[in-house]
């Protein structure tokens, strides 16, 4: 091994080891986050992590507590075979292990969305990725919406270079939150028959078998007590920070919080019958991700770190100066209510409502504005 590699493989092990510290220092310095409620579901796994007493008790036994009472996670079973390595954790652990692999994560899916999207620049997708709002919140809070963004990336990829077995078992990450993303999930359905790419069906309905069968497997009842637990927060009449909420929040009634959900849809059908005969993942299939976001009904600002394979499309095959003046504009929304200067002045967590919808209009200004060139993925046309 030459020298060069060494102080690289140095230089790597030196960074890692130094967001961890961070990590570390940072669960302890801020508020218990979202990340209590996957660890305390993977300690719980043989119990019930589905149980708001069981869930609270746990938490303040080890002196944490998100609230009186404590979150529970409400991902499907499934989702607990990826996140079980932190039972074997301790909180602060947990945290700055998530944290570490979440940058990697992140900045991993920047490149290769980047690449994917034709651009060759290697520093330019890590440093938007790093500065993305979306980024930051989810590291601040341990979310693993991080495994969603992964699951999509890797379909773009792999899809691509028609290794549709891989494509499928990694588009199962996505159901950890398969709300965040269900026009583009419904959009892999339709495209995969139309196509006739059984096997990404096949391996995405047998990865998550595999993972549901493992979970049995540790509480043969998983399933019930999740059935029992999301019969209790289907009903809430909280309003979440999206374009559904804030109509809620508006109008008082809820029913149009779904309304966005379902002008989705039927966009979905319209969009799905005029391209379906020239469907290309890497200009359609970006719109729909957005869209996706944008229009669903159950979603917070960090969820938002799912449309980055899109924005660095943008960023790749779109107007730099619209993009990078919209993106600094956008996080700038995040800037005001991650520092809570937002909060000072009376705008509480709904603050971010209109995010999702702006990365969406950044992707279509910056591509519409170079319409003419043939290089380009997609253009208002596309999206009508």
């Amino acid at each position: 091994m030459s020298f060069q590699k060494i102080l690289s493989f140095l230089l790597i092990l030196f960074a890692g080891g130094m967001l961890f510290a961070a990590g570390f220092i940072a669960s302890s310095a801020l508020r218990v986050q979202d990340l209590a409620q996957y660890w305390a579901g993977a300690h719980l796994i043989r119990e019930n992590p589905y149980s708001e007493t069981l869930v609270t008790d746990f938490e303040r036994s080890f002196g944490y507590s998100l609230q009186a009472p404590a979150m529970v996670m409400r991902n499907p079973p499934s989702a607990l075979a990826l996140i079980l390595p932190f039972r074997y954790m301790s909180y602060n652990i947990a945290f700055a292990f998530w944290m570490l692999v979440s940058v990697i994560v992140v900045a991993s899916c920047a490149r290769v969305s980047s690449s994917l999207s034709g651009n060759s620049e290697p520093l330019a997708p890590a440093f938007l990725c790093l500065l993305y709002g979306p980024t930051v919140a989810l590291l601040m809070v341990g979310q693993i919406t991080v495994l969603v963004l992964l699951g999509v990336t890797l379909f773009l990829v792999l899809s691509e270079r028609k290794r549709d077995w891989l494509a499928g078992a990694f588009l199962s990450l996505t159901f950890v939150k398969p709300h965040v993303i269900l026009l583009f999930l419904i959009a892999i359905l339709l495209w995969s028959i139309k196509a006739k790419r059984w096997a990404i069906l096949l391996s995405f309905g047998l990865s998550l078998a595999v993972t549901s069968v493992f979970v049995l497997i540790l509480n043969p009842h998983i399933f019930l007590q999740y059935i029992a637990f999301a019969r209790q927060f289907a009903g809430e009449t909280t309003p979440y920070p999206n374009v559904g909420g804030m109509l809620y929040v508006v109008s008082g009634y809820r029913g149009l919080a779904f309304f966005p959900q379902v002008a989705g849809l039927v966009w979905l059908a319209l969009y799905w019958r005029r391209h379906r005969s020239n469907w290309d993942w890497k200009a359609h299939g970006m719109v729909v991700l957005l869209v996706s976001v944008a229009c669903s009904y159950y979603s917070f600002p960090f969820d938002q770190i799912v449309v980055l394979p899109a924005l660095m499309a943008a960023f790749a095959n779109g107007n730099r100066r619209i993009f990078l003046g919209a993106f600094v504009v956008t996080n700038l929304g995040y800037a005001l209510y991650i520092s809570n200067i937002s909060g000072r002045f009376g705008f509480g967590y709904m603050f971010l409502w209109w995010t999702a919808s702006a990365w969406l209009v950044t992707y279509l200004i910056c591509l519409n504005s170079r319409w003419g060139n043939q290089t380009k993925t997609a253009t208002f046309e596309q999206c009508s």
